[in-house]
């Protein structure tokens, strides 16, 4: 590989980080609702658990793969042979945000089965909620709460976090590294 090839896959990998980053912005930019109000008044009473992810290279040997934790807690749940591991759908605390999440509860430990390369932890606290549903959507599993579906989760101030979302967006469109405009 020539030096110009190696300049070529930094930037197009940089660009992919850029409209990946941006996508994820959009999840999140969705308007207030009563609901998401209530949903937080009720997570933050909830009981948290501390979470602790299995080493990168158990997770890279099972080929689990990043950012489909549901799914990988889901496969867990139902390729166990003994019946005793269970997913456990609830939500992650970050910056502000409750993150939907899926985990396993492993003989009564929560493990996460879900690589996340830009989270450098091996543990994390994570608020289990029994009044998230799933349901089957044709080939899809969506989650539910109190019948409303539930996006990538909800936000504590709503209003401080579309202002610093729209800050992010900003940055990332005036071509700024990818990784250094999402930085709080």
């Amino acid at each position: 590989m020539t030096l110009g090839d190696a300049v070529g896959e930094a930037k197009r990998k940089l660009e992919e980080a850029r409209t990946s980053f941006l996508a994820e912005l959009e999840k999140w930019s969705f308007p207030p609702t009563e609901w998401e109000a209530h949903t937080v008044a009720e997570i933050s009473q909830l009981p948290v658990v501390k979470v602790t992810r299995y080493p990168d290279e158990h997770l890279a040997y099972m080929r689990m793969p990043p950012r489909e934790c549901h799914a990988n807690a889901r496969f867990m749940q139902d390729n166990d042979p003994d019946k005793q591991l269970r997913q456990v759908t609830g939500w992650w605390p970050q910056d502000g945000q409750y993150v939907l999440h899926s985990v396993v509860d492993q003989h009564g430990e929560y493990v996460c089965v879900t690589p996340a390369p830009m989270y450098v932890g091996r543990t994390f606290d994570f608020i289990p909620d029994e009044k998230i549903e799933w349901r089957d959507e044709g080939d899809f599993h969506t989650a539910y709460r109190d019948g409303i579906e539930i996006g990538p989760g909800v936000r504590a101030d709503p209003a401080k976090t579309l202002a610093e979302l729209e800050s992010m967006r900003q940055r990332l469109l005036s071509g700024m590294n990818p990784y250094q405009a999402v930085k709080r």
